[in-house]
């Protein structure tokens, strides 16, 4: 397989003479690229507006509809809390749909083959850490549905990063776990029926049985996509069982927050 790795600096240095300064987060901006089965993949480490040293650097993976608006948003409000962010696309070619058909489609070959988000993860994760301005040793993987499971399952792989948090991810192991060096923070709706009572079960037991340092946190009538405040319209509109939840959204994001400062 045919892979190009590369990691494009893009320095427009706002200041007169020129230099560099760290409270202008939009002055830059560097591009990971890389090439893999006919496919691009790009995605930017995003700064916060100020800061001192190196920085945390949080990886998010979009739901299965692709990286769309709603994840770059999610991206902006950790930039806002003094993290540096990473929105990946997994998909490649920047693929963004829209209804469930297409989704599924995209979606269906990484649960048919759960290495092939954990390879293309480590190529983005492994090309950020060389950004000067990340702290490596506090590198962080959530995502949304789809992308809970590939942060779940970048855990499972035994990957070197310092936590990993679901939001609303189908929580199945469909690879096998290896000794899970990363906290765990799995996010679920209680109502949710794509995330089964069996299925948190079978979670919990697993990550017992590794002996993680999990935690797991529950939301009484929440279902599938309930951080997602355009869950409700899209669940109406294709009959599927999403829907928006203000209490475990806001309950979740600190959840997070808390997480990430430990």
């Amino acid at each position: 397989m045919k892979l190009i790795l590369s990691l494009v600096y893009l320095g427009l240095f706002a200041t007169s003479c020129g230099h560099f300064k760290k409270d202008l987060k939009q002055t830059y901006s560097p591009l990971m690229t890389f090439e893999q089965e006919g496919k691009k993949f790009e995605a930017s480490v995003q700064l916060p507006k100020n800061f001192k040293d190196k920085v945390p650097l949080v990886v998010i993976v979009h739901e299965w509809w692709g990286r769309n608006e709603y994840v770059m948003n999610r991206s902006q409000m950790l930039n806002k809390e003094g993290y540096a962010t990473l929105v990946v696309d997994l998909y490649g070619n920047n693929q963004v749909v829209e209804t469930p058909a297409e989704a599924q489609a995209l979606a269906t070959p990484f649960y048919q083959n759960a290495e092939m988000g954990v390879e293309r993860l480590h190529q983005f994760i492994e090309a950020a850490k060389k950004d000067p301005h990340v702290d490596a040793n506090q590198v962080y993987v959530i995502g949304y549905c789809f992308g809970g499971t590939q942060a779940l399952n970048y855990a499972r792989s035994g990957a070197d990063v310092k936590g990993v948090v679901s939001f609303h991810g189908g929580l199945a192991n469909s690879m096998k776990s290896k000794q899970i060096k990363a906290k765990v923070l799995a996010l679920n709706g209680l109502a949710d029926p794509m995330v089964s009572a069996k299925e948190r079960n079978l979670f919990e037991e697993e990550m017992k049985a590794i002996k993680a340092d999990y935690k797991i946190v529950n939301y009484k009538n929440a279902t599938h996509a309930f951080t997602n405040p355009k869950a409700t319209e899209v669940g109406k509109k294709y009959n599927i069982p999403v829907a928006y939840n203000q209490e475990a959204d806001q309950g979740s994001w600190k959840e997070l927050l808390n997480f990430l400062k430990k």
